[in-house]
């Protein structure tokens, strides 16, 4: 019992520094949401439990998680749903190039991959860095106002398909391909370097068009002159 408490526990501090993280990267408060990001939070920790424990899917894990994001950001914090995929993919993305980093450090300090496992000692000493370091880069965000601003405050509005949003699609579907075969390529097959560099590859790239996005889109009146409605 106490090991499956740990566990929640863990798993939900580590989904609320991939959802601070995503709402600080497009400059969505924290204070108003702190209710759904932690309930959230929960909730997410129950479904990988369900797929680490219950089920033992550890490969799948990371094809069914980020769809299970895409739907809370859509329903729970009530963003448009082109816009919650944008949102989905950057945080998990963010938050997979980030934590991958703490994982060659343990491993140059001389904790190899194969010893951080769920439920040990190694594993809860990854999470606890992992999530100091993510929340720590989110509050620095929210602190200096660093962030995109083209994703709107409300559950609807046109999106027009074509130019830079179609750009911004594909690549987001690009990085859902990628998220969805790396822990099979970090975990089963053992390709950690290959991993990083394909995951980063494509936040880099996303970053950059999300750049230009904010760009084209700024203008009197648009939410990135602050923080929007609970700014």
């Amino acid at each position: 019992m106490i090991k499956v408490l740990l566990f929640l526990l863990f798993s939900s501090l580590e989904w609320m520094a991939l959802i601070m993280l995503a709402l600080a990267m497009f400059r969505f408060p924290l204070r108003g949401n702190v209710g759904q990001v932690v309930f959230t939070s929960f909730l997410l920790s129950l479904l990988s439990y369900f797929v680490f424990r219950t089920m033992e899917i550890n490969a799948l894990a990371t094809v069914l998680q980020p769809p299970a994001v895409f739907l809370f950001f859509w329903q729970m914090f009530r963003i448009h749903y082109f816009y919650a995929a944008i949102v989905t993919i950057y945080g998990y993305l963010g938050f997979a190039v980030l934590q991958l980093c703490v994982y060659f450090a343990f491993d140059l300090s001389g904790i190899a991959f194969s010893e951080i496992v769920p439920n040990t000692f190694a594993g809860y000493l990854l999470q606890v860095v992992s999530v100091s370091l993510i929340c720590g880069i989110a509050l620095l965000l929210y602190k200096y106002r660093i962030g995109y601003s083209f994703v709107p405050d409300y559950a609807y509005k046109k999106v027009v398909l074509r130019g830079l949003n179609l750009r911004i699609l594909l690549l987001v579907l690009a990085g859902y391909i990628v998220i969805s075969f790396s822990n099979l390529l970090f975990f089963s097959i053992g390709f950690a370097t290959l991993t990083f560099v394909s995951l980063a590859a494509v936040l880099g790239i996303l970053l950059y068009l999300a750049l230009k996005k904010d760009g084209s889109d700024r203008r009197p009146g648009h939410r990135g002159q602050g923080y929007g409605r609970n700014g």
